[in-house]
């Protein structure tokens, strides 16, 4: 069965979901992962604009700094990309984040395929906040220009909306 595993932070830059996928260490990362089961790159990927909006929370063991969470149920819109993956596959990125990342959010379909994400069960509204490590933040801007096409501008304006929010 095939999922569009839809991403809102770093995950949206290719060379950081193959680190999911094949194993590996991200640029600017502390933590090697494992990977996954089947480690066939995803089989497409599209740009996509989904409702709520991203914080930054925790501290990431992997660039330090705060994590990205999607917040479903917040006024606004978010920059995504979503991959088409198998289900086992989708299960293995799942697997291979942080416990925080406890909450599944089903976004839709397309064309007959689940278009899903996680993200944590706290709210986004009451969480302390905590800012993203730099390198975190260019592996996000990557994912933003290859999925979206924006430019530095636009890439910087998102971002720091992001961060204030």
């Amino acid at each position: 069965m095939l999922i569009w595993y839809v991403s809102y932070g770093s995950n949206m830059a290719a060379t950081r979901l193959t680190c999911y996928l094949s194993g590996g260490r991200p640029a600017g990362g502390n933590l090697v992962h494992a990977g996954a089961r089947d480690a066939r790159a995803p089989r497409a990927s599209m740009p996509v604009v989904i409702p709520g909006t991203v914080f930054f929370a925790g501290e990431s063991r992997i660039w330090g700094g705060g994590r990205a969470f999607y917040d479903p149920d917040a006024p606004g819109t978010v920059a995504a990309r979503a991959f088409l993956v198998t289900r086992e596959q989708f299960e293995d990125i799942h697997a291979q984040e942080p416990a925080c990342y406890d909450r599944l959010v089903t976004l839709g379909s397309r064309n007959g395929v689940p278009m899903c994400t996680f993200t944590t069960r706290a709210r986004g509204d009451v969480v302390a906040r905590n800012a993203p490590a730099p390198a975190y933040l260019a592996t996000i801007a990557d994912g933003l220009r290859e999925a979206h096409g924006w430019d530095e501008p636009k890439v910087a304006d998102y971002l720091t909306r992001l961060r204030v929010s």
